[in-house]
């Protein structure tokens, strides 16, 4: 004879799979891949958005930027590079384009480490070189690169005052369109603290 067993005697193994899940609290119907994959959708277009605005945002900044705003910004970036680049040498006279060139100024024939170039001839090395790297310019544009005093007056052994200059003298004078960059320099020596301007000039060739 077969005995029927109370309900509550039933083992946990006879309770539905979707009572179990309700217990904890948990919903098997629900749709969580549905939604993530929505999530997903969204968060990409989101993305391409983001992408489009920036593309939209420089393509009218490129348009509003007048050629003769650019080439002065050009300018002036070549210039602030050249001033910060490492001429190879750890002599602090001469160790940035910038050292050398306030090095070539007050003590032209100061010779950078043992048996090397003095600092002018280094400063008009390493200056030529470097803007000569950028086929724009050397292609399309003559330069001149030149160093002055700010507040006061040095004078050359031709009682002139006395300045650097790198690259074409005849920049100076040209009458085509031209571009100019300023970068202030400070010399601290034992008779005080000096400043120095350097000048690149790019003019249509």
């Amino acid at each position: 004879m077969n005995e029927a067993y109370p309900l509550q005697e039933r083992g946990r193994h006879d309770i539905p799979l979707a009572a179990m899940a309700r217990q904890k609290g948990q919903c098997v119907s629900c749709p969580h891949g549905s939604m993530k994959a929505q999530t997903t959708m969204v968060l990409i277009l989101l993305v391409i958005l983001l992408f489009a605005g920036t593309a939209i945002f420089l393509l009218t900044f490129a348009k509003s930027v007048s050629q003769a705003d650019y080439m002065n910004l050009y300018a002036h970036n070549l210039l602030l590079t050249l001033m910060r680049s490492d001429t190879g040498y750890t002599d602090p006279n001469c160790k940035l384009v910038s050292d050398a060139l306030a090095c070539a100024f007050f003590t032209p024939e100061y010779i950078c480490g043992q048996n090397g170039p003095s600092c002018l001839t280094l400063a008009n090395r390493t200056a030529a070189d470097y803007i000569e790297r950028f086929s724009m310019v050397k292609k399309s544009y003559a330069y001149l690169l030149t160093v002055e005093p700010q507040g006061f007056t040095v004078l050359g052994s031709n009682g002139e005052p006395f300045k650097i200059v790198i690259g074409d003298p005849n920049v100076a004078l040209g009458r085509q369109t031209k571009y100019a960059a300023n970068e202030q320099m400070r010399k601290s020596m034992s008779s005080g603290v000096f400043n120095l301007n350097a000048k690149l000039m790019i003019m249509t060739k």
